[in-house]
C-alpha cells in the first residue's frame, strides 16, 4: 500500500477523474436520489463519494491508503470516510443502500469474500456496484503500460467478475461496457500520470521515457494531446 500512500497526490491529479464516465453511469444505474445511504469501497481520492453526496446521497467511504482518505476528506467534505481494509468494513449490518466498488474488488486477497462483506453492509434489497478495466485488448492505456512491466499480463478480473458475484450468492441485476477514455494535452502530462505507474513497477524516470515514448506517438493527435480509447466493465447485483 506504500504506493497508494507516497504517491496519492499523483494519482489524484492524474488518474482520480479518469474513472468519471463510469462513475456517472454506474451513479444513474443506482438512481442515485436525496437520503440514499452509499458506501463507496475503495475510494480513493473520494470522487464517487462526491458525486453521490451532490445528487444528495448520505456518503460514506474508505480505503486502505491513509493519504487517500486526506484527499478525499478535501473532495467530499461532510463524508463519512475511514481508513481500512474492504474485506472488514466498520459498519453494521444493512447499513447502505447501495455499495459500490471502483477498480478496487479485484486487490482484495478473496474477491468473494470481500464481496459477502460488502453484501453484509448492504441492505436487503439493496445494490452492490462494481467497475473493473475491461478486456486486455479494449484498453489502450494498457500499450503505454506493457513496456514498463517485467511480467506478461495475467487475465483481467472482469473476465470472471459475474462468477464471483454468483459465488458471493448476490443476484445479478445488470452487467455491461462503458467507455472510459484517456486524455493528455501533451507527452508530459501523459508522462507525470503514466510515471504514477512506472514507480509502482520500480522503473526510474529516464527509462521509462524511452519505453513510453514510441509505444505513445501512435495515439498523438495533430494537436499534440493524446487519447487513449479504454473499455471498462460493470456490474450491478442485488442482496437477496
Amino acid at each position: 500500500m506504500n504506493l497508494w500512500n507516497d504517491e496519492a497526490t499523483t494519482f489524484a491529479e492524474h488518474w482520480s477523474g479518469f474513472t468519471a464516465p463510469a462513475q456517472r453511469v454506474v451513479a444513474d444505474a443506482l438512481g442515485l436520489r436525496e437520503g440514499m445511504r452509499v458506501l463507496d469501497v475503495g475510494c480513493g481520492a473520494g470522487r464517487f463519494c462526491a458525486l453521490a453526496s451532490e445528487r444528495g446521497a448520505r456518503v460514506s467511504g474508505i480505503d486502505g491508503a491513509a493519504a487517500m482518505i486526506g484527499i478525499a476528506s478535501a473532495t467530499a467534505p461532510g463524508a463519512d470516510l475511514c481508513v481500512g481494509p474492504m474485506e472488514r468494513l466498520p459498519w453494521p449490518e444493512a447499513t447502505f443502500d447501495a455499495v459500490t466498488g471502483f477498480n478496487s474488488l479485484q486487490f482484495a486477497d478473496d474477491p468473494v469474500v470481500a464481496l459477502r462483506e460488502w453484501a453484509r453492509v448492504t441492505r436487503p434489497g439493496g445494490a452492490i456496484a462494481i467497475c473493473v478495466w475491461g478486456p486486455h485488448e479494449e484498453c489502450e492505456l494498457e500499450a503505454l503500460e506493457t513496456p514498463l512491466r517485467s511480467e506478461p499480463w495475467g487475465p483481467r478480473f472482469c473476465e470472471r467478475m459475474l462468477d464471483v458475484i454468483d459465488d458471493a450468492g448476490l443476484q445479478l441485476r445488470a452487467h455491461g461496457p462503458v467507455s472510459v477514455p484517456y486524455e493528455a494535452p501533451d507527452f508530459e502530462a501523459l508522462m507525470a500520470a503514466m510515471l504514477f505507474d512506472a514507480r509502482g513497477y520500480g522503473v526510474p524516470e529516464a527509462e521509462a521515457r524511452v519505453r513510453i515514448a514510441p509505444a505513445a506517438e501512435r495515439f498523438k493527435r495533430p494537436d499534440g494531446s493524446y487519447r487513449l480509447e479504454n473499455q471498462f466493465r460493470y456490474a450491478i447485483s442485488a442482496r437477496p
